[in-house]
C-alpha cells in the first residue's frame, strides 16, 4: 500500500509537496555551511603515518593506509580481513601492523601466514617508502580470529 494510499495521509503529502516546492537555490546555501559542520564533527581522527619518497617526506592517514592494504590483501580466496591496525613510534614511522583474518576452513594456516606478512610488508614499503620500513623493523602480526567455508 503506497503512503498516499493510506488514510490521513495526503495533508502530510500536500505539506511536503508543497515545502520542497518552496525550496530554492539561495536555501542551499544557508543550510550548506551548517551540513558542513556537521559533517566536520562526525569525522573520526586517524592517525598520521610517516612516509618518505624520493622527493622527500610526506604523512598518509591510517585509513588510508587500511583501506589500500585491504585492497593488496581482499584478492586472496584463503582469506577474509576482518581488522587491520597500526602502531607507530612518537615520530608517527610505521612501527607495527596487526592483520585479524578470517581463514578458509581446513586452510593450511602456516605457509598463509608467510603469504600475507610479505604482501603486507611489500605493499607498506610500497606505499610509505623503502627509508621508512626496513624489514627488521616493521613486525607484522596476524591474529586468525575466524574460519568461514570457501
Amino acid at each position: 500500500m503506497a503512503l498516499r494510499d493510506r488514510p490521513g495521509t495526503e495533508d502530510l503529502l500536500d505539506l511536503a509537496t508543497t515545502q520542497l516546492r518552496q525550496h530554492t537555490d539561495e536555501g542551499w546555501v544557508t543550510v550548506g555551511p551548517r551540513g558542513l559542520a556537521a559533517a566536520l564533527g562526525a569525522l573520526r581522527p586517524s592517525q598520521p603515518v610517516r612516509g618518505r619518497h624520493a622527493e622527500g617526506p610526506f604523512t598518509v592517514t591510517s585509513d588510508v593506509l587500511r583501506t589500500s592494504l585491504r585492497t593488496a590483501l581482499d584478492p586472496d580466496p584463503r582469506l577474509r580481513v576482518r581488522r587491520l591496525a597500526f602502531r607507530t613510534r612518537a615520530d608517527d614511522a610505521l612501527d607495527e601492523a596487526v592483520v585479524e583474518l578470517s581463514v578458509t576452513y581446513l586452510q593450511p594456516i602456516e605457509p598463509l601466514a608467510g603469504d600475507v606478512r610479505r604482501t603486507v610488508a611489500d605493499h607498506l614499503r610500497t606505499v610509505l617508502g623503502d627509508p621508512d620500513l626496513p624489514e627488521t623493523v616493521v613486525t607484522v602480526d596476524l591474529l586468525v580470529s575466524d574460519v568461514h567455508r570457501p
